[in-house]
């Protein structure tokens, strides 16, 4: 009996929090539809000039005065809708609406924002500062990579991504390893990619950086942007550097830089002494690099025990056109060979 009544008052309970969560949803979402049909009645007197001054046909610079002209709860819907179209339009047209921006004080609250106790509020505040392309802003981004709050450094990168000022590049590439609070590399690969070629001093020291993600995204970029400076630490990376994941990538960074004689380099490396997935990242590698030199490694790795193994080789070799063909004579009949062509064929028809 008691045992009843414990499952009932238990599963009310359950019920009555379900139904709470239910309707707290509701209500949410009533309000944000609310506040969004709230700011398009608001916005709807703008509406034309700011269309006109972000398709860049405010020739006589009217419908941008009107913008800003605007004042009070208008102002700040305003300022949010043109933060929004920032993240789409370029040149021009973006000029003119961060003077608008600028116009209203919402740059100088954003600066002022880096430093708020909010972590919302320094994201917010970061991004915008990067749309707008506010370059004097930079140390006080460079310091939010350091920000307890992983949304804020992700949006301080994303910022300076966007500014694309190489003079930061290497405080985002040492911010990958601060110890507890490193930026994402996925993040920091990406607002380095945006600052051009300036990087490349940067990404050099940073494959002699401590740590293990710092080299990794140093190697992957170096190859990305084609940066060939760094081919003698890549090579020592791939030979002896203690991490796993940083030997593959420095592998697939060689593939795309290296030399004919990297071809011996990457070869050695794909015995079955090495971990397998180095191996299969030097044959990939080899496959890259494209010389004849490759063939007689590519050609012993097709009886590999390991089948994907044998089929990068393969798919490389065919890749190498007739040298390639010559290994593989007699080895039609062989299943790493078989699914190669396939995937060849494959890729032949959807090009």
């Amino acid at each position: 009996m008691v045992g009843s009544a414990l499952l009932i008052g238990a599963t009310v309970v359950v019920f009555g929090a379900c139904l709470l969560l239910v309707v707290a949803v509701v209500i949410v979402r009533a309000r944000r539809h609310s506040r969004r049909q709230r700011d398009e009645m608001i916005l709807a007197p703008l509406r034309v000039p700011l269309i006109t001054v972000a398709a860049g046909e405010d020739d006589d610079g009217s419908a941008a005065q009107t913008l800003s002209w605007t004042t009070g709860t208008s102002r700040d819907v305003l300022d949010a809708t043109i933060v929004e179209l920032l993240t789409k339009i370029r040149g021009v047209p973006a000029e003119d609406l961060v003077r608008v921006l600028e116009g209203h004080g919402a740059v100088e609250v954003a600066r002022a924002d880096l430093t708020n106790r909010s972590p919302v509020r320094r994201a917010r505040a970061a991004q915008l500062l990067g749309l707008a392309r506010v370059g004097s802003s930079l140390p006080q981004l460079v310091e939010l990579l350091r920000d307890e709050s992983v949304e804020v450094r992700n949006s301080a990168a994303y910022a300076l991504g966007l500014i694309g000022d190489p003079s930061a590049a290497g405080a985002v590439l040492a911010a990958i390893g601060i110890p507890d609070r490193g930026l994402p590399a996925a993040t920091a690969a990406e607002a380095l990619q945006s600052m051009g070629v300036g990087v490349a001093d940067a990404l050099h020291d940073g494959l002699r950086d401590p740590h293990a993600r710092t080299r990794m995204v140093a190697a992957h970029l170096s190859a990305e942007r084609s940066f060939t400076r760094g081919l003698p630490e890549l090579r020592v990376m791939l030979a002896h550097d203690p991490d796993l994941t940083v030997r593959e990538t420095s592998a697939t960074a060689i593939g795309r830089l290296g030399r004919t004689e990297d071809a011996e380099v990457l070869g050695r490396h794909t015995t079955a002494a090495e971990p397998l997935p180095l191996r299969r990242a030097c044959a990939a590698a080899l496959a890259d690099l494209g010389v004849a030199e490759s063939v007689p490694t590519l050609a012993q790795l097709l009886d590999d025990p390991d089948p994907r193994l044998a089929e990068v080789a393969a798919g490389a070799l065919i890749a190498l056109g007739p040298l390639g063909r010559v290994a593989l004579a007699y080895r039609e009949d062989s299943p790493a060979v078989r699914t190669a062509r396939l995937l060849a064929d494959l890729q032949r028809a959807s090009a």
